[in-house]
């Protein structure tokens, strides 16, 4: 049976329509047509079982790295600027 939003669906003793039963779960509309469109519309109890997390754990940049991007900012360029002793040559308009 092809669910949408408006399916009467019995979850736990409680008969709804699909998106009662996604609110009352703390999941939005938007999320469930998501849900619906990834995982196909056959199984309710697919569709409103909570979000795990499956993305991998992100390691922290490395100190080169972070020195890398900070070095792309304009804040970063006048940083290194003054310390380097080149603030005149950045402030200077007109040669």
């Amino acid at each position: 049976m092809q669910l949408c939003l408006r399916s009467r669906v019995t979850i736990d003793g409680i008969t709804a329509t699909m998106a009662e039963h996604a609110e009352r779960r703390g999941i939005g509309q938007g999320t469930l047509l998501s849900r619906m469109t990834r995982a196909g519309r056959h199984d309710a109890l697919l569709l409103l079982e909570p979000a795990t997390k499956s993305r991998k754990p992100v390691p922290a940049p490395s100190r080169q790295e972070v020195i890398r991007d900070l070095m792309r900012t304009p804040a970063g360029l006048l940083a290194t600027a003054k310390r380097l002793g080149d603030y005149a040559s950045l402030t200077q308009t007109s040669p």
